[in-house]
This record gives C-alpha cells, structure tokens and sequence, in this order.
C-alpha cells in the first residue's frame, strides 16, 4: 500500500508542476487534495515503511518545495497582472480624452514556466 502512495505521490508531483504551468487552479486543487488523501495514508503506516521507502520520500521533498515556490511565483504573478489591469482601466476611464493610441497599449506576455 505505501508503495503505490509514493508512486502516485511521484506521479501527482509531476502533473501538478504542469497544471501549475498552465495556470490550472482547478487541477492545481485537484492534486492538493490527493496529495493531502496520499499522505494521511502514509501517515497511518508510518511505523510500516521500509527504509527504502522513507528514503524516496525524503527525496521527493525539493520537488514538493519546487511546486509550493512555483505555485507562490504564479500567484504573484496575477496578483500583479491583476493590478495592473485595474490600475490600466482606472487609468484609461479617467483619461477619457486621450487619444486612441494611448488608450490601446501593447498586451503584457506573462511567463510562470520554471
């Protein structure tokens, strides 16, 4: 049983790097919950693991930190996307006599790939 855990943990880890890449928030949520499912169960066999799986579960700690710092990177990145789009139309509603070149500027490309 501890076995397949770690394996769909393994697993789950690569996907939800992906989803956090395609700014999924409803698949992101999705592998949260499994993954909180997948360790309740390894929490319970604790006392059951082999050394060899303890080992491979302490090796998947930096890709679990690797997600939590993109997930954290990608946050801040709509954060202030989203400011910036309010702080654009605030502007553009108040300007309401510039000229039509200011008020179309260039779209923003936003990267969260890691």
């Amino acid at each position: 049983m501890a076995e397949d855990a770690i394996l769909q943990l393994e697993n789950i880890l690569r996907e939800e790097r992906e989803a956090i890449r395609r700014l999924d928030g409803d698949m992101v949520l999705a592998f949260a919950r499994q993954k909180e499912a997948i360790m309740a169960t390894l929490r319970r066999e604790d006392g059951a693991l082999e050394p060899t799986q303890r080992k491979r579960l302490a090796a998947l700690a930096p890709a679990l930190r690797h997600n939590g710092v993109l997930l954290a990177h990608a946050r801040d990145v709509l954060r202030d996307a989203i400011a910036a789009a309010r702080a654009g139309a605030a502007a553009a509603a108040s300007a309401g006599s510039t000229s039509s070149a200011a008020r179309h500027l260039p779209p923003r490309i936003l990267s969260v790939r890691g």
